[in-house]
């Protein structure tokens, strides 16, 4: 196995939802790991990153994502979870470390909500603009700094009612196996 790249994806439910997919495409050809936990919100990602790299070994490809946990509204919390300029700032820490890692670093981009998903007071709830706001926040620093980026959001949007659970939040089983394939399109440029 130690012949094979080592790829690492990081995120939130959406990357563990669609990440056996990607391993079973890429089964042979690279070692696929990440998280076995949500990797939530990006100052969380940020303070567990060291944490998971220890566990998981150094990658050679790193192929992440934060924004659903820091965009939106909960009632549970402060209702703005993480402003977009902490959010931005969090992203340049977090791209820092791992780009010390490996210079092999893909950002995707956040999945859109279902537009008929109704936004609530009472529980977490998103607006697609909102998540707009985040995603060009995180496009702006990636392009900055030279980053690819795997547009899942758009991917996801132009097929929002087939690619989405019921919950208008996650993927269907559809929607796993498409942003795996183009997880594995935009990985297998650089395996």
């Amino acid at each position: 196995m130690s012949n094979i790249p080592r790829i690492l994806l990081l995120g939130d439910s959406i990357r563990i939802n669609y990440q056996p997919h990607v391993a079973h495409l890429l089964d042979g050809k690279a070692n696929v790991v990440g998280p076995v936990e949500n990797c939530q919100y990006s100052l969380y990602t940020l303070s567990s990153l060291d944490r998971w790299i220890a566990t998981l070994g150094q990658p050679d490809i790193v192929h992440w994502n934060n924004g659903l946990h820091d965009s939106g509204y909960n009632p549970s919390r402060s209702p703005i979870q993480i402003p977009i300029d902490m959010y931005r700032a969090n992203l340049e820490f977090i791209l820092d470390r791992l780009t010390a890692l490996t210079s092999n670093v893909i950002w995707a981009t956040i999945t859109p909500v279902h537009p008929k998903r109704p936004f609530r007071n009472t529980e977490w709830s998103w607006h697609n603009g909102e998540i707009d706001q985040y995603n060009n926040a995180a496009r702006e620093l990636m392009n900055s700094r030279g980053i690819p980026v795997n547009d899942l959001h758009t991917l996801v949007w132009d097929n929002v009612s087939e690619f989405m659970r019921e919950d208008q939040l996650h993927l269907s089983e559809t929607g796993q196996k498409a942003c795996a394939r183009a997880v594995f399109n935009c990985v297998s440029t650089l395996a």
